[in-house]
């Protein structure tokens, strides 16, 4: 997908001087992970709320909530998972038209 390219920490990017168009999709799905319900204002409904789960006993509906939110926003999801050794989210999910 194609959107207004933004910096790391979710400002858009005005490095060259105007905004830019770039491949988007990690940058929905960081969007989609750190926000809460209702915190996107074009769609209230979306958002993983990732950093609620961080003190929780329940990585699963991590999982379970970043494929239905990844999905509900248009992409084909292939996996979501924790990484064997370490904490990781691994995520391999592209939207559908790309």
């Amino acid at each position: 997908m194609k959107d207004y390219k933004q910096q790391p920490d979710g400002d858009l990017d005005f490095t060259t001087g105007d905004l830019l168009i770039a491949e988007s999709t990690y940058q929905h799905q960081r969007d989609l992970l750190y926000s809460d319900k209702g915190h996107i204002r074009q769609k209230a409904e979306a958002g993983v709320g990732a950093v609620n789960y961080m003190m929780d006993n329940d990585p699963e509906g991590l999982l379970r909530a970043t494929r239905k939110e990844f999905t509900a926003d248009g992409m084909k999801v292939s996996k979501v998972a924790f990484a064997t050794y370490s904490n990781d989210l691994n995520v391999e999910a592209r939207y559908e038209n790309d």
